[in-house]
């Protein structure tokens, strides 16, 4: 047993890389990790990908807590190093979040074609967007799917144009990341969303558009209710009343 900084004797720590890198994995908010370990296989650096709904000094101290509890592990603060993509912080009328429930990709004949289909409270919209293959449009097709299909979310009066996608390295990842300039009665604004490229990299530019949209969605979305009241509406039911 080793000593800590006052003397007291704690636990030797126990647990590989490998088991760090998942507890790590499990505390809320974080996207991606990665350990570095010294020569003599102590770990000397703890590199985090995060989202930002919460802080970076909260999300080191449940890494410190958690490698602590679990592994007896102690990990000075100095050696985390968390990286995150800032977003609104401000309140929504509602928790729900869009998801992504596929992508499908294709190139053919000088052209790229991408069909998405998204997910809110178990409203289901789909949209195709097709153009010439050239290497911007590669990315930028996936990621125009998923707003045109977004958008149908929308109150009237919101906007949204993709400003551009690209792929970036990150210590060794592969990092899709998306602009996105959205257009509100208040102003403008520019929403940043990431995706890590763990397949298809079509796959993760529309996934980083989405996770844009995301930051605040429920503060621009159409509430459900209004939805289904729209369908229930005697001029959308009009049709299906027998005349006289």
């Amino acid at each position: 047993m080793g000593k800590d900084s006052v003397g007291h004797e704690r636990p030797q720590a126990t647990g590989s890389l490998r088991e760090y890198e998942e507890a790590i994995r499990r505390i809320r908010d974080v996207m991606a990790v990665r350990l570095v370990a010294a020569p003599g296989g102590a770990i000397s650096e703890i590199h985090v990908l995060s989202g930002s709904s919460r802080s970076a000094k909260q999300i080191v101290r449940d890494i410190e807590s958690s490698l602590m509890a679990k592994f007896g592990l102690s990990v000075d603060h100095k050696k985390i190093s968390v990286a995150q993509v800032d977003g609104g912080g401000q309140v929504s009328w509602g928790s729900g979040r869009l998801r992504l429930l596929g992508v499908r990709y294709a190139v053919d004949s000088g052209a790229v074609e991408a069909e998405v289909k998204v997910e809110f409270e178990e409203v289901v919209q789909t949209a195709t967007v097709s153009r010439p293959a050239t290497a911007a449009n590669r990315l930028r097709v996936p990621a125009e799917a998923v707003l045109n299909a977004v958008s149908e979310y929308f109150n009237s009066n919101h906007r949204m144009a993709l400003d551009d996608v690209l792929l970036i390295d990150f210590r060794g990842w592969r990092i899709a990341l998306s602009a996105i300039s959205l257009l509100t009665p208040e102003g403008e604004e520019t929403l940043i969303g990431t995706s890590l490229v763990r397949s298809a990299e079509a796959d993760a530019a529309a996934r980083s558009a989405l996770d844009a949209v995301n930051r605040r969605f429920t503060l621009i979305v159409r509430r459900p209710e209004t939805r289904r009241e729209a369908e229930d509406s005697p001029a959308a039911n009009e049709s299906e009343h027998e005349v006289p």
